[in-house]
């Protein structure tokens, strides 16, 4: 509740005590009767139309119903600013002073959302600034409060804090978002200009909100298409994955995708456009597609895959893959036909008919057991296996060298392969030699007995040896003795035909390699002088005979 005092006329000096005590029990008489005239009137008085202020006693308005808007408005919005120490209890009305004192006078309004109270001097000089002081306390979260306060008449307006809208005699204070707990001071600062009972309310307005937010959001689509390898091989599978991704923030309908694919890939199916329904996308959600395919073709194949939808428009991203072809051959060349003993020769080579660099080529040859392997220069050689490591470039040849000795007859192959374990390329290759073995007939003859007196017997042993790698057929054997001797007996492999001082050995049929057949034949001195024991071998395979002899000494 808000007293006023009225200003008490001076008094003689001379009768300054009686009139003290006379002015302290009109005071607290005065102050009683304001407390409830300003009670009642706040609570019944009807609007005045002289004031921009209407009374209300609504629960939650006081005073509202502003007439002329100022431009001198102020708005004050305390969101944010820490929380002011809650008002204390206002105070009881003054009692009686015994002294000077002017007191203080207060008064509230205790509203549902808000609370106001508002003190000021009791007594104040004439000409003399003084204060309205008040306190808005937010029990709960206010968008706006407003206080409206009336300057008393017979005094100016000097100030506000914070700074009010003035209109007339109307100050107002509009303030924004308070927090519950809140606590606002405000000031407001008049000069009484006569002596009067200085009557003035002040309403509070809370205005609460119920408030919604309602969010906009967008959909929008990203599609990312990558395949794993950017290389394949032709005829290599080439799998391309496709991701989706709803990056706005509203749900996106109906997507679809739709992948067409190169001519140089194909599809299991053997369809060329293919479609894929995803349905809505959340914002954020992304999905995952794999579309399988088989490189068919050499060259470079771009894959292109659109993303459409029915509100958040298309996107579209592609991929691209070369696909190469690699390839390996080898071939091997050789000597056709050599006789067992000699030496043949090969030559492997290994070409890159691909169009990609081949960087782990191995050749391996494998030689025969029939044969040696005696040479393969840059390899590495392992009993009879000969292996080189190269690169190849694309289109690129290499060739290399191997040499063999041939252990028997026959006809042996020599086989060759080459590898490459990055592709997985192998190719091979064999040269076939046909290997001949050739006779070789020697013949030797030796005499037992050497020299000889007339009357002695020495024997000629007659060795024929085929130190060649092939048989002989039909060999025979011819021997003749000169004067000095006579024969005696014929012996050997083959049965001896004696005539006269020669003798004939029956063919022997097949001298194989290596075989060697033997004859004698003893003979006797009959006359002195240097005696020769002729011997012919002939065979089939021989073109002339070839003769033998041996020399033996008769005294």
């Amino acid at each position: 509740m808000i007293g006023f005092i009225s200003p008490v006329t001076k008094v003689n000096q001379l009768h300054h005590n009686e009139h003290m005590n006379i002015m302290k029990k009109f005071l607290g008489a005065t102050v009683m009767v304001g407390m409830f005239a300003v009670s009642g009137f706040q609570l019944h008085a009807d609007p005045d139309p002289g004031k921009n202020f209407t009374v209300s006693d609504s629960p939650d308005t006081t005073v509202f119903n502003l007439k002329v808007p100022s431009n001198n408005r102020h708005i004050n919005d305390f969101r944010g600013q820490p929380k002011a120490e809650p008002a204390p209890a206002p105070a009881p009305a003054p009692a009686p002073k015994a002294d000077c004192d002017p007191g203080v006078v207060t008064d509230y309004v205790d509203q549902y959302l808000v609370r106001l109270e508002k003190s000021a001097p009791a007594m104040v000089s004439l000409n003399e600034n003084y204060d309205y002081n008040y306190t808005v306390t937010a029990k709960d979260k206010v968008k706006k409060v407003v206080v409206e306060e009336q300057i008393p008449a017979g005094t100016t307006y000097v100030s506000s804090d914070p700074e009010a809208d003035v209109s007339g005699s109307n100050v107002t204070w509009t303030l924004y978002n308070l927090e519950k707990g809140d606590n606002v001071a405000l000031k407001l600062t008049v000069k009484p200009t006569q002596v009067a009972d200085l009557s003035s309310c002040a309403t509070i307005t809370a205005y609460p909100e119920a408030c919604t937010t309602t969010s906009v959001g967008v959909p929008e689509l990203a599609i990312v298409k990558t395949t794993p390898n950017e290389q394949v091989l032709l005829g290599a599978g080439v799998p391309w994955n496709i991701t989706v991704t709803n990056t706005g923030n509203f749900c996106a309908y109906d997507v679809v995708v739709t992948d067409t694919l190169p001519n140089g890939v194909t599809h299991a199916s053997g369809e060329k456009v293919l479609t894929t329904e995803l349905g809505t996308l959340a914002p954020g959600e992304s999905r995952d597609i794999t579309v399988n395919t088989e490189a068919a073709a050499t060259g470079e194949h771009c894959n292109v895959a659109v993303v459409d939808s029915s509100n958040a428009g298309s996107a579209k991203d592609d991929a691209c893959v070369v696909v190469v072809e690699a390839g390996l051959d080898v071939t091997k060349e050789g000597t056709p036909m050599q006789f067992v003993g000699k030496k043949a020769s090969y030559t492997i080579k290994v070409t890159n008919t691909g169009d990609v660099p081949l960087t782990d080529v191995v050749v391996t040859d494998t030689v025969p057991s029939q044969n040696e392997l005696l040479a393969a220069p840059g390899a590495q050689i392992n009993g009879n296996t000969a292996t080189w490591t190269t690169n190849l470039g694309a289109g690129e040849s290499k060739s290399f060298e191997l040499t063999v000795r041939g252990k028997q007859g026959g006809t042996y192959c020599n086989q060759v392969s080459a590898s490459s374990a990055e592709y997985g390329l192998s190719g091979s290759d064999e040269a076939c030699t046909e290997w001949r073995g050739y006779p070789a007939l020697l013949i030797e003859v030796i005499d037992t007995e050497d020299p000889l007196l007339e009357g002695e017997q020495t024997t000629y042993v007659v060795q024929i040896t085929n130190q060649g790698t092939a048989q002989d057929t039909n060999v025979t054997l011819d021997v003749a003795l000169p004067g000095e001797l006579k024969v005696i007996s014929a012996s050997g492999d083959t049965k001896g035909t004696i005539s006269g001082n020669k003798v004939s050995f029956a063919a022997y049929p097949v001298l194989k390699a290596k075989e060697i057949i033997e004859f004698r034949v003893v003979a006797e001195a009959v006359s002195e002088g240097d005696a020769r024991f002729k011997a012919q071998m002939d065979s089939d395979l021989l073109r002339s005979p070839v003769p033998e002899e041996e020399a033996t000494q008769v005294y």
